[in-house]
């Protein structure tokens, strides 16, 4: 229930294009860890078995009851259960959601509120999340996307008969089953809601699902459930919800103040959630209304009463769940934890630890045989690319309570195109130092000697990179559900940026004294710093000098800044949502020129000899000259191996001695920067590839994402010739010759040049 679904990346795009097929990242998945030093070994009368994962509520545990039958159990935080006021909305709250009964729910089983700590118990699911499956296979077609609309409708009603609101419904608390859909997680965020941990103004959900009264007057009804299932039900059918993606206070923005994106939805469909996402809360239909004209419509679609076989799924998604309810989930008993107390990379569960389809285990019994496929055990010396982990999230088994499971592991090969990467050449390598990371918690941005980790529950954490010791730690008191806090704008030598609540905050590098704050309502701006100033892009340009925080100019536009901006020769370029590229004198503010370019923007513009560049969705990448505003040229992937249909996913282009380097979808290559003449491009064999830097004459990059497949690539910067191959087991960065790679528990930073 808390936001565990916001993207703070800087360039978090907004349009659908390119949805259908492929994503940039797609759901972070995590197996069944083994239980660490300090969990408790029972709740109430279930044995702790494993670790599922853990949100803003607290830690969801695997849990077996007397009779064997596995539950997922919900233990509360300690905050929250200190205070009196949460345990009595917590006891309240459970006791409407156990009368929960419909069909298309998930139960809650058994709780105990006045427990140390409280916890929940909920049904175990046997499923893939929506988020997970159309993240691994794309957008559904129409009829399938009625008939589980229907079934959802029917859930909410269920919810709403029994006195609850569900608050938060997104693709990642809909569990997909062979006997179709369950809605999980309904009602138990408003216990959390009013505790002292919960900042004034303040809301619970998630951007891009949350009703637009529910953000402005934090008026909360059945009528904000409906909202959230139209935007669930385009997602479906597209790829992407109605209001895109990117920064939380954009999606919340474009939520009250814009219409949504009905592009490429089906008509009949289409109708149904224009209805669904009126801004006015009465203009939107009833919860039994639309139980009937979702059924109607499913029906003239062929595709309802399926809902007793895997076959009412796309048949990729119901191939992924049959193979989910006989794949291994629980560690098999005495099973020792890994190095680092976290499963291997991929979630991997060791052979012989299963939980067959109903998710029962014979009590004090060997695991019964079933159909399972043979997990894969990844370790230090194999990973999965970007692509393939995406295909993981699909073959994961969900429980009740939100957390996706990954259940089968599958081995991959990772080799180019002339088979295995040779080892000569690759760098020898020393590990400096370590920093433990908690859920939430990911590297920022190294800078000056400063290594920056920003925690979605509210930390921000200054490391000196030599040694990796705390240099400060700044907390802000946030509650759960708020999207992020505080979310990290960007740093140079002196200052660090960041943007929490209602304001947009600068602090001392070395001693993490506050230097200014400004207000800007919760929408947190995208920042450059250029010299003594500041640069930001929310719904204007705005600069400030970057000390004092005084405002030297702002230039006003419609709509927002889709991307942050780049400063180069004394011009400021931002790509604003009405569709342009625009440039401003970044001495006075005054407009210079715009230019056309459509929603078609993937990355942040960057701005190198008297030239703006940037990466659009179809893959290919465009070059403006930044005096006029005119284009100088385009370039793409020629060829018979790139489908500029289906390609997507451009990278941030780097610019480097007259050459621009680029990366889509699996390829990277090099333009001339000047004239776009295309110099070499190299397919590397991985689903996708990511530019990490261009230094001493080589290209890096690595084929992982936030889930981490862990390789580190080397090409000869001149001809695209394949130098190397360094597997490293975690997104990473090559910063001041260190590579800083982030696994899902650690950070570690190892020495050794490229």
């Amino acid at each position: 229930m808390e936001n565990r679904d916001y993207d703070h990346a800087p360039d978090a795009g907004h349009g659908r294009a390119g949805s259908r097929h492929r994503g940039r990242g797609g759901s972070r998945v995590s197996g069944v860890a083994p239980v660490r030093a300090g969990d408790p070994e029972r709740l109430g009368r279930y044995r702790i078995t494993g670790r599922l994962g853990g949100g803003g509520m607290g830690t969801v545990f695997l849990a077996l009851s007397p009779g064997g039958r596995a539950v997922a159990v919900k233990a509360v935080r300690a905050e929250l259960a200190e205070d009196p006021g949460f345990r009595r909305r917590f006891v309240r709250e459970v006791d409407a959601a156990r009368q929960v009964s419909g069909f298309f729910t998930a139960a809650v089983v058994d709780a105990d509120p006045e427990g140390t700590p409280p916890w929940l118990a909920t049904e175990y699911v046997p499923g893939v999340s929506l988020e997970a499956a159309v993240a691994a296979h794309g957008a559904w077609p129409e009829s399938t996307v009625l008939a589980l609309g229907a079934a959802l409708a029917e859930a909410l009603e269920s919810v709403h008969e029994a006195g609850v609101v569900h608050r938060d419904l997104k693709p990642s608390n809909v569990l997909l089953a062979a006997d179709g859909p369950r809605v999980i997680d309904f009602g138990i965020a408003r216990a959390a809601e009013a505790t002292e941990l919960t900042e004034t103004g303040m809301v619970i959900g998630t951007p891009g699902f949350i009703a637009p009264e529910q953000l402005v007057a934090d008026e909360v009804t059945a009528a904000g459930d409906v909202f959230a299932l139209g935007a669930v039900l385009v997602f479906a059918a597209t790829g992407t919800g109605p209001f895109g993606a990117g920064h939380a206070h954009a999606l919340n923005y474009r939520v009250v103040h814009e219409e949504p994106d009905l592009t490429g939805v089906p008509p009949a469909l289409a109708a149904v959630a224009a209805r669904c996402l009126a801004r006015d809360p009465a203009g939107r239909p009833t919860v039994p209304d639309l139980v009937g004209e979702l059924s109607r419509l499913a029906g003239t679609g062929q595709a309802a009463g399926f809902f007793t076989e895997a076959g009412w799924l796309p048949a990729p998604v119901a191939t992924d769940v049959l193979r989910v309810r006989s794949a291994p989930l629980l560690p098999a008993p005495g099973t020792p934890a890994p190095p680092g107390g976290s499963v291997p990379p991929g979630g991997a569960v060791p052979p012989g630890g299963a939980v067959p389809p109903g998710g029962f285990v014979s009590p004090g019994g060997p695991v019964p045989p079933g159909r399972a496929v043979s997990p894969v055990s990844v370790g230090r010396t194999s990973a999965l690319s970007r692509g393939r982990r995406r295909v993981l999230a699909a073959v994961a088994a969900a429980v009740a309570v939100g957390v996706v499971v990954a259940a089968v592991v599958l081995a991959v090969r990772l080799s180019g195109d002339d088979g295995e990467a040779e080892a000569s050449g690759q760098p020898k390598r020393k590990e400096l130092w370590t920093f433990p990371l908690e859920e939430g918690m990911h590297l920022a941005q190294v800078i000056g000697g400063t290594a920056y980790i920003d925690d979605q529950k509210g930390g921000l954490y200054a490391l000196n990179t030599e040694n990796g010791r705390l240099r400060w730690k700044y907390t802000h008191s946030l509650g759960v559900g708020v999207p992020t806090g505080p979310l990290f704008l960007g740093a140079t030598d002196s200052i660090v940026y960041y943007g929490a609540g209602d304001y947009t905050y600068a602090r001392d590098a070395a001693s993490g004294a506050e230097l200014w704050k400004w207000k800007d309502n919760g929408i947190h701006p995208s920042i450059e710093v250029v010299g003594e100033k500041m640069y930001g892009s929310d719904v204007r340009l705005i600069a400030r000098d970057a000390r004092t925080g005084r405002e030297l100019w702002r230039n006003r536009y419609e709509g927002f800044s889709k991307k942050g901006p780049a400063v180069s020769g004394g011009v400021v370029f931002a790509v604003i949502s009405d569709g342009t590229l625009r440039a401003v004198d970044a001495e006075t503010g005054a407009n210079l020129w715009r230019l056309k370019v459509g929603d078609e923007i993937e990355t942040s513009p960057i701005a190198a000899n008297g030239t703006v560049y940037y990466g659009v969705r179809d893959g290919s990448l465009h070059a403006v000259n930044a005096a006029t505003g005119r284009y100088a040229w385009k370039q793409g992937f020629e060829g018979a191996s790139w489908d500029p249909a289906i390609a997507g996913g451009a990278g941030t282009p780097i610019v480097e001695d007259g050459v621009v380097y680029f990366e889509n979808d699996g390829y990277v290559c090099a333009f001339d920067a000047a004239t776009g003449k295309p110099l070499w491009r190299h397919k590397p064999g991985v689903d996708e590839a990511h530019l990490v830097s261009v230094q001493d004459g080589k290209v890096l990059f690595d084929d992982g994402s936030d889930e981490g497949a862990g390789n580190l690539y080397a090409l000869d910067a001149r001809s695209g010739t394949r130098l190397w191959q360094e597997h490293v087991g975690g997104s990473l960065g090559l910063i001041d010759g260190r590579l800083y790679v982030e696994e899902d528990d650690v950070l570690r930073v190892l020495s050794g040049t490229v």
